[in-house]
């Protein structure tokens, strides 16, 4: 039986340093291939164009915010002549009372 686990104890092993071989392997083969991409001038030009589109997004989420805020400056402008001209109209409306009824009185005075 202790000879049954000895054995046990160096497949294991062996199968311990085949598997961090074939990983350092991998991690070998996936810095070549970053390498050679990011030597590839394709990939270089495929990156400048994504860097220039964050930044042209970034650019125009930043207009954006910009337009909101003027929007809602406006709306606020708006609202506030919209109330103004109501008070206008109905100031109009009460002076155009107060000269009907001097026009008014002024011919039953016989003026």
């Amino acid at each position: 039986m202790d000879k049954d686990i000895e054995v046990w104890k160096q497949r294991n092993e062996i199968l311990h340093k085949k598997i961090e071989r074939m990983m350092e392997e991998s991690r070998e083969k996936d810095i070549a291939l970053a390498n050679a991409l990011g030597e590839d001038p394709r990939q270089k030009e495929a990156d400048e164009r994504m860097m220039k589109k964050l930044e042209r997004i970034q650019e125009l989420e930043q207009i954006n915010e910009e337009h909101r805020k003027l929007n809602g400056d406006l709306r606020r402008e708006i609202t506030a002549l919209e109330q103004e001209n109501l008070e206008l109209h109905t100031d109009n409306k009460k002076l155009a009372d107060q000269v009907m009824d001097q026009v008014e009185r002024a011919r039953k005075a016989g003026l």
